[in-house]
């Protein structure tokens, strides 16, 4: 007000209407994207300085096909492209970046990790004047015809809300990108024609692709085959006779679930879905891929008026104090090498080189919780059959907030849920429930009672129609042969989950680690792993059991129930984590289904093997 008083009394007295012109100029240099600053300059003698520009961005690209902010994407087909936002003005702005919302929701659009400095939201980021910021993306069409995506940016000043367009889409978050696996695991793909595995290379585009639900799958072979396997060009077979274990990838993501009534949080209703969800056919869990510096700490929810907010990073991407990218987790239960049937795969003996990880093997029970950690563990260490070196990954017995990364992931658009050959109960993994608890099996349905027999091989894949999909690869957490197995039915899985550290009920069923038993004895056993091999629940109410707070990322109470699956939290008497459910529990089977052991070695429990990269 002082300046303006100042120009009045100039005016006044030196009657000047080119003051006067200067000074409305100030109030009606406008536009959406303009601005206008005045300073007082004192060794002008307090003369107005006027400095205007134009805030928007200019978008460019060094594809040639990218034109008036807009380029084409072929059907069924994905591109990469960098886009960069150049700030020409006089000042530094703060920029949003977005995509136009007039596209199929087949189509998916994410930054690259390498991209710096990404805005993460609508709000958007500062970019210093004449600097430019750039943004490596990756468009995938999964329609049937050509599609045209149009880019925009709105700039504003750096202290402003910036605005939206409503038919503006933010950048969906980051490209799955899958660590390079050990000299020793050999990337393979699927050829569904000459069925059989086949050998391909880390950085063929074509390993896998998560937004086709095609998960990425690396395999151990034998001693004998490994360096020929090393050497072997891609499109070689790789023979189940030479596989020792299969992995598949979880990618670092982050989840919010969805309430369609503000209420239930059943997750979102997909397009075409006519009921809405509900706690036995629930909906789709909203997923997006993150870096490994991202952690989110949202409330892991939403309700329907909103677009998918409260985002959270699962706690089961840290082990110890590191963030991980993602995890290798085995395909299938691992069985007892050797075992030709169900009673001959059920050891309690520390033998990590018996530990095969592929289809048709008999699980291996039988095992207490202290031993199949140590199985776990040793499958890396001096003397492992499979070549791993202890220095590139930790192995370990998956711990409950491992195994679950299976579960959201399963029921989002990258999982067996956004798979379009299923609908219905349909999208449910699909049990296996023969009753050998032999791996990879199919009952080609989500609930139905054990049979004698296997009644689907895991890669049985001739599509039924009606919306069921594979009659065998329906068991996995794709709906197709790339996913995980034996996450419904086949044996319940041992997870590392306890109760406030106790071991078990009786002298005969505990874990076999030194602690507590029900009555309060103390039992003198092997001595427990560090803390970061195990997860410690601190009550029996799903909404205090992490130390008082709700166990978020753990599938507890968030989802208790899903698909009807079962639920029964540990308690002093069976204080271990069960996972999945076994072939005779029926409809309570699933990957939502928890229950409670002692931690002994029975003939219907298993586990799972985890890698976590060490680099």
């Amino acid at each position: 007000m002082r300046t303006i008083r100042l120009f009045l009394k100039r005016m006044k007295a030196e009657k000047s209407y080119l003051i006067l012109i200067i000074l409305l100029s100030i109030f009606t240099v406008v536009g959406y994207f303009s601005y206008a600053m005045f300073t007082v300059n004192k060794e002008q003698k307090e003369a107005i300085r006027i400095i205007t520009g134009t805030l928007p961005a200019t978008l460019s690209s060094s594809d040639s096909t990218f034109k008036d902010n807009k380029i084409t994407v072929t059907k069924d087909s994905s591109k990469d492209i960098t886009i960069t936002l150049t700030n020409n003005n006089e000042r530094n702005a703060k920029y949003n970046f977005y995509y136009k919302d007039n596209i199929s929701e087949k189509v998916h659009i994410n930054y690259y990790k390498d991209t710096k400095d990404i805005p993460p939201t609508e709000e958007g980021v500062v970019i210093n004047s004449k600097e430019s910021q750039s943004y490596k993306l990756k468009i995938t069409n999964l329609t049937s015809e050509d599609i045209t995506v149009e880019f925009g940016s709105i700039g504003g000043l750096e202290n402003k809300e910036l605005s939206f367009p409503n038919n503006g889409k933010i950048i969906e978050g980051i490209v799955v990108e899958v660590e390079k696996p050990a000299d020793n695991m050999i990337p393979v793909v699927y050829n569904t024609t000459n069925k059989r595995w086949e050998k391909t290379e880390y950085n063929n585009p074509n390993w896998y692709n998560y937004d086709k639900q095609e998960w990425a799958n690396a395999v151990t072979v034998t001693n004998g085959s490994r360096s020929g396997y090393q050497k072997a060009e891609a499109g070689e077979e790789v023979k189940m006779e030479d596989i020792l274990q299969m992995w598949v990838w979880i990618p670092r993501y982050s989840y919010t679930i969805k309430s369609e009534d503000g209420t239930n949080y059943y997750g979102k209703k997909e397009e075409g879905r006519s009921d809405e969800p509900s706690q036995a056919l629930p909906g789709e869990i909203d997923v997006k891929f993150i870096d490994v510096s991202t952690t989110d700490n949202g409330s892991a929810q939403y309700t329907n008026s909103d677009t998918p907010s409260g985002w959270f990073t699962p706690p089961g991407f840290k082990f110890g104090e590191k963030n991980l990218s993602g995890i290798w987790i085995g395909k299938f239960e691992p069985g007892y090498m050797g075992a030709t049937t169900d009673a001959e795969a059920r050891h309690d003996t520390e033998e990590p080189n018996k530990a095969i990880i592929k289809p048709n093997e008999y699980s291996w029970k039988g095992i207490r919780v202290s031993t199949l950690e140590l199985v776990s563990m040793g499958i890396t260490k001096v003397g492992n059959i499979y070549g791993f070196d202890q220095s590139t990954y930790d192995s370990h017995a998956a711990k409950d907030i491992e195994w679950v990364l299976m579960s959201y992931l399963t029921q989002s658009k990258y999982g067996k849920y956004g798979n379009p050959l299923y609908t219905g109960e349909n999208k449910q993994v699909y049990m296996n429930n023969y009753n050998a608890y032999m791996t990879g099996c199919s009952s080609g349905q989500s609930t139905v009672s054990s049979t004698a027999s296997c009644v689907n091989q895991y890669n049985v894949m001739v599509d039924r129609g009606n919306g069921q999909g594979y009659a065998g690869a329906g068991a996995s957490t794709t709906g197709n042969i790339t996913g995980i197995y034996d996450i419904s039915g086949g044996a319940w899985e041992y997870t590392m989950g306890v109760l406030n550290k106790m071991s078990g009920n009786t002298l005969e069923r505990n874990s076999g680690y030194t602690g507590q038993l029900k009555d309060g004895s103390i039992i003198q056993g092997r001595d427990w792993p560090l803390e970061k091999y195990y997860d410690l629940y601190t009550t029996t109410d799903t909404k205090t059991a992490c130390n008082g707070s709700p166990c978020k990322g753990h599938v507890l109470n968030e989802t208790a129930g899903w698909y009807d699956d079962y639920r029964d939290i540990i308690d002093t008497e069976e204080p271990w984590a069960l996972r999945g459910g076994a072939q005779y529990e029926g409809k309570l089977s699933g990957s939502f289904g928890y229950a409670q052991n002692p931690g002994w070695g029975d003939n219907v429990s298993s586990f799972r093997i985890v890698l976590t990269p060490n680099n």
